[in-house]
């Protein structure tokens, strides 16, 4: 699979001058996490979806600050239960001997909503996502 930090630096727009130290805040991140994704959110800023062990929620975007910088922003979401996490446009494997497999997740109902793109990620690291993502949003966990 692509590297989730990569795509989110690439799809952010980070300029040159902070991509470095933002590229190695993020790639700390890893080490405590279940599952990293890129988030694509309507009307809001890429994001990058970390999730923890403990299934906790957090967002990392670059929103626009004083003078036109850009800084990485820190939104810690938590456990969100009224959030609904769907799997659409599945698509069949070229061997077509397998299950369709899911395209994209798409996150409606809560601060999460949005939509990641599964279509690097791996048959291992596309069910650690969508278990975690089923970790945070289902409200007996």
């Amino acid at each position: 699979m692509n590297d989730p930090v990569a795509a989110f630096l690439r799809l952010a727009e980070i300029p040159r001058e902070n991509l470095s130290e933002v590229e190695t805040f993020l790639g700390t991140q890893k080490a405590d996490s279940a599952a990293l994704a890129v988030l694509e959110r309507p009307d809001e800023p890429v994001a990058l979806l970390k999730v923890d062990r403990g299934g906790e929620a957090t967002l990392f975007s670059v929103v626009p600050a004083e003078h036109g910088s850009r800084l990485l922003h820190e939104t810690y979401i938590g456990k969100v239960p009224d959030a609904t996490v769907t799997q659409i446009h599945a698509i069949e494997s070229l061997g077509g001997a397998s299950a369709p497999q899911p395209e994209r997740v798409e996150i409606t109902g809560s601060r999460l909503m949005g939509q990641i793109d599964l279509t690097n990620y791996d048959g291992e690291q596309r069910a650690t996502l969508i278990d975690a993502l089923r970790m945070i949003t289902d409200p007996r966990s």
